[in-house]
């Protein structure tokens, strides 16, 4: 049985197109040898303004390694961890498990609707209804910041789900995307950096 990671990395903006390219291919080797990965695939993001400041850095290259390995496999993925961390070109990194991510989100059916955030569709309402049964969502990707600042303040805090209508489901599939997004600098922890 295969399972589907991704790591998602920010590297150190100092470095040239030669070295990025060489931590990449580093990376590609450690998952052949230490994990045995199928199916690589390399996403470079290019560079990108930091939601807050990263070892007195306010960019970074961003890449997306996506991999599927043998469920016997996965322990390997701790001597990636030491590997990357070794890795001083590499700013901030952060591995996940996709293959719950990938299921639900085939069977999501989005629906087509005017209305995508939870403020407009529980304007002046008691009874206030979660907007991730109003567009038909099973999952949140941490990447859709576009979608997920609607659940923070201007004040950088994460709105109760009392505020936003939401399940208890999705909120908490709220905050751990959040959560995600702000560790990868896409999204700032206080306001002092907020946009």
């Amino acid at each position: 049985m295969f399972q589907n990671y991704e790591i998602y990395l920010i590297q150190n903006p100092e470095l040239n197109s030669e070295q990025i390219n060489e931590n990449i291919s580093s990376l590609e080797k450690i998952l052949d040898t230490e994990v045995k990965v199928q199916n690589l695939k390399v996403e470079s993001e290019g560079l990108k303004k930091l939601a807050y400041p990263i070892k007195k850095h306010n960019t970074g290259f961003y890449s997306l390694v996506s991999f599927d390995i043998e469920l016997g496999n996965s322990s390997g993925l701790k001597n990636v961890e030491k590997k990357l961390n070794l890795n001083e070109g590499i700013v901030r990194y952060l591995i996940i498990n996709q293959t719950e991510f990938i299921a639900q989100q085939a069977k999501e059916t989005r629906k087509d609707v005017e209305i995508v955030n939870h403020r407009e569709l529980n304007k002046g309402k008691v009874d206030k209804k979660c907007i991730s049964k109003h567009l038909g969502l099973r999952v949140i990707n941490y990447k859709d910041i576009s979608f997920l600042n609607q659940f923070t303040s201007p004040y950088a805090k994460i709105f109760a789900k009392v505020k936003t209508g939401s399940s208890t489901k999705f909120q908490r599939k709220i905050n751990q995307a959040i959560k995600r997004a702000r560790h990868m600098a896409l999204m700032p922890f206080t306001p002092k950096y907020n946009i």
